[in-house]
């Protein structure tokens, strides 16, 4: 079996863990550990394990996005709502990987396919969320939103999010999107701070086809997936957002958690 890491080597305790797991001993399993390094990384994985933050988690998805390739999180960074394994149990959880000893969760990305005077000039995918942002602090910007060709609101705001469920609790959250089990396959259509209380979230099925335009900036904004994959936008661009089921990542899951339990631990629950 062959398992490439994804860390960030300058940051010690990820570069700590990398260690202990290259340096552990696993008996008579065959494994052949890989450092991946950064989202450039073109070998042949059967595993791949981040050490990090969900940066991280979010930078490896990209890297394996279509590949068939298992992916588990080990938690280095603040929040660790997708990488969610600790760092001081990293090489039985390795162990338990070689073993078999796993679920393997199926999530759906994004794609979003800048439309530009009826030609796509740019395809991003994401992970968590794609969102259209204005370029400068001091001026909303004028979109609207369809599903599936259908009208749903036009207004002005700082922005707006498509989220997955598993993205729910990233940017999606701290704008007033809902919480949402990241087994539920669907979208979430969320405003950035609208200029009217009109706009409200919306949770909409994974097979919808949503259409954002930027119908007017003065400077332009910004596409971005996740936050690492950015593209330009001009007024009269179209964003076409649906969820891609050929690019879809298998999340490892070992025993012993719950996704409830990580939100009481994450978001101090009482």
């Amino acid at each position: 079996m062959r398992i490439g890491l994804f860390f960030n080597s300058d940051l010690e305790l990820s570069a700590k863990v990398a260690s202990a797991i290259l340096s552990a001993d696993y008996g008579k399993r065959a494994v052949e550990f890989v450092y991946a390094g950064g989202e450039t990384f073109r070998g042949e994985l059967d595993i791949a394990i981040s050490i990090g933050g969900d940066g991280t988690f979010l930078m490896t998805s990209k890297t394996i996005m279509g590949l068939n390739v298992p992916l588990y999180g080990i938690n280095t960074g603040r929040l660790g709502f997708l990488a969610c394994g600790e760092a001081s149990s990293a090489v039985r959880d390795v162990e338990k990987i070689l073993d078999g000893n796993y679920e393997l969760l199926s999530r759906v990305p994004l794609k979003g396919e800048v439309v530009r005077e009826g030609s796509v000039i740019r395809t991003v995918r994401a992970f968590n969320e794609i969102m259209i942002v204005k370029n400068f602090v001091s001026r909303p910007i004028a979109l609207s939103a369809r599903i599936n060709g259908e009208k749903l609101y036009d207004f002005l705001s700082d922005g707006i999010i498509v989220s997955t469920s598993a993205g729910s609790t990233a940017y999606a959250l701290s704008s007033g999107g809902p919480v949402i089990h990241p087994d539920v396959y669907c979208a979430a259509v969320i405003p950035i701070c609208p200029h009217s209380l009109s706009p409200r979230p919306v949770i909409v099925p994974d097979s919808t086809s949503i259409k954002i335009k930027l119908e007017f900036s003065r400077y332009g904004a910004v596409l971005s997936g996740d936050g690492q994959d950015n593209a330009e936008m001009l007024s009269g661009d179209e964003v076409l957002v649906t969820c891609d089921r050929e690019m879809k990542i298998g999340v490892i899951r070992l025993g012993g958690g719950s996704y409830f339990g990580v939100l009481r631990n994450k978001l101090n629950w009482s």
